[in-house]
């Protein structure tokens, strides 16, 4: 006599959703979003270009500093540190804040092109 499999021994739509989709939609369109909207803040940043961040220049008691060899191996310091230094911190956000964004879009659009490898 044959075995007729009850409803019992059928697995759950949501144990087979389980396999299937191993993540909700949501989880995986929102880190799309997030991305998306950091590249976005970031640019506005870079574009709006706010006062705020801007950073005073460097030479503030002038180029060639008189007297003490201290002062004047300082100035040489300061001149070489200086083009390391931003001229204006939002632009520095902006940037990381869209490097970050890129990163995270490049991330979850390879990882939906990957798949789940049951092709």
């Amino acid at each position: 006599m044959t075995h007729v499999p009850s409803k019992d021994d059928l697995p759950s739509v949501s144990d087979i959703r389980r396999k299937v989709l191993p993540t909700s939609n949501r989880d995986r369109i929102v880190p799309i979003v997030v991305g998306g909207g950091l590249v976005a803040l970031g640019a506005l940043l870079l574009k709006a270009r706010p006062l705020v961040g801007e950073m005073p220049p460097a030479r503030q008691f002038g180029d060639a500093p008189e007297g003490a060899r201290w002062r004047r191996a300082a100035a040489l310091a300061r001149d070489r540190v200086e083009p390391f230094a931003p001229a204006s911190i939002t632009d520095q956000i902006g940037k990381s804040l869209m490097m970050g964004g890129a990163a995270l879009l490049m991330t979850r659009l390879l990882d939906e092109a990957a798949g789940q490898g049951d092709d």
